[in-house]
């Protein structure tokens, strides 16, 4: 039976060279534990065809993410464009990809995708750059190879292995659009954006843009707000989480309960660091590079935000981040996605995320603390008014949000939170 990549991605190497059938003569080859482990993927043909001809093992390569490694899809579509090539022209396939390699190569004077990329961060004044530049540097680049000349991705290029610049891009935005068709459009957009900085800059012509939209894809549904419960419900949530079915650890358990006293981004709580905290002032100040307003957002400090944080210093106190966790050694702090996750694994998957809670404090502020949107807003970063309020007014009201704070965390207590 041929192996989905799932399976690929859990076979472990063993003491022996393992074979595995991925369909149409294509397999999976895992060396062994002494080797290194390391698996591959070649295609097994007969040549000339038929039962006279020489069995020839073509080897496709190693199995992975990144420049030179192949996917499951991948690979099976090299593997068949290297059949159909030999049986139109009764050649032996390994031709193909020789003729490939020694072909001649382009010469290009121009900056490679990378140089563009940043080129493109060091440019934009979007206030989400930084989000772009992750979404770049540390997810597209490694996969579309940043190396090449930014003209090899251009719409109409043909690469070595047998790919237009914008069947590369486009095959990279549907592997994320089958698992976040959402993460996919903002992958995509930020490509486009890239390369469009590209052409106005000369170094890719017009009309080779590889990133627009495929004519395919269906209109976007309307917004759907982050999903919230009603304040009522409030009391079941916290007696699931108290309960801890999923076993989650100390520090996911303080990161929501956090998350819901701040109500802040989970991008902006999670690598919080010890020095932000002010005990003199009763002040948590994150800096601007973490917040989409890129300004310092100050956090005013209750009994049951230092309740939490004391818990979280007998955990992590040795660790700069508040919020440290173990399986992510190399950033050092939690990953801001696991609180969503842990939200799903309590059963409020579709009632409750992070970000809804931003609608929560806001609505319930006003409907159950009986304080004004404004000072609401102004703790959740929200610029005020119109844009010559904004230049002009640059108070902070921090008296007044410390009050909403202070009855904000006492009013989740009556709803059931336990510091």
């Amino acid at each position: 039976m041929a192996l989905s990549d799932s399976q690929i991605r859990a076979l472990k190497a063993t003491d022996r060279r393992q074979k595995k059938s991925c369909g149409e003569s294509l397999f999976l080859i895992v060396e062994p534990a002494s080797k290194g482990g390391g698996k591959s993927f070649f295609g097994r043909f007969r040549f000339p065809p038929g039962r006279q001809g020489r069995e020839l093992e073509i080897r496709i390569g190693p199995y992975g993410k990144g420049p030179g490694k192949w996917s499951l899809k991948s690979a099976r579509e090299e593997w068949k464009r290297l059949r159909a090539w030999s049986r139109e022209h009764n050649r032996d396939p390994r031709e193909l990809r020789k003729e490939e390699k020694e072909g001649p190569i382009q010469v290009s004077t121009g900056p490679t995708l990378a140089e563009v990329c940043d080129s493109y961060c060091q440019k934009s004044k979007n206030k989400t750059i930084e989000e772009y530049r992750r979404i770049l540097f540390g997810d597209a680049l490694p996969i579309l190879n940043g190396d090449l000349p930014v003209e090899h991705f251009s719409w109409d290029y043909k690469q070595r292995m047998g790919k237009t610049g914008r069947e590369l891009v486009m095959d990279y935005y549907e592997a994320i659009d089958s698992r976040a068709p959402v993460q996919a459009d903002k992958v995509l957009m930020v490509l486009r954006n890239v390369f469009n900085h590209a052409i106005d800059k000369g170094w890719l012509e017009r009309n080779q843009n590889p990133a627009l939209n495929p004519l395919s894809k269906k209109p976007k549904a309307p917004a759907v707000p982050h999903p919230t419960l009603p304040w009522d419900q409030l009391p079941k949530f916290f007696a699931a989480l108290e309960k801890n079915e999923g076993n989650a650890s100390v520090v996911m358990l303080c990161a929501v309960k956090v998350v819901f006293m701040t109500f802040l981004r989970v991008g902006s709580m999670a690598p919080m660091r010890w020095d932000e905290l002010d005990e003199k002032k009763d002040l948590w100040t994150i800096p601007a590079d973490r917040m989409k307003t890129k300004k310092t957002h100050l956090v005013p400090m209750t009994n049951q935000l230092w309740e939490v944080f004391d818990l979280l210093r007998t955990v992590n106190g040795d660790n700069e981040f508040v919020f440290a966790s173990p399986r992510r050694k190399e950033q050092g702090h939690m990953n801001p996605y696991s609180i969503n996750q842990h939200f799903i694994r309590m059963g409020f998957k579709g009632m409750q995320t992070a970000h809804g809670l931003r609608r929560t404090a806001l609505t319930a502020g006003q409907d159950v603390l009986r304080l004004p949107a404004e000072v609401i807003q102004r703790q959740m970063a929200h610029a005020v008014g119109d844009k010559i309020r904004q230049a002009y007014d640059h108070s902070t009201m921090l008296d007044e949000r410390r009050e909403f704070m202070i009855k904000w965390c006492d009013a989740l207590v009556e709803q059931g939170l336990i510091t």
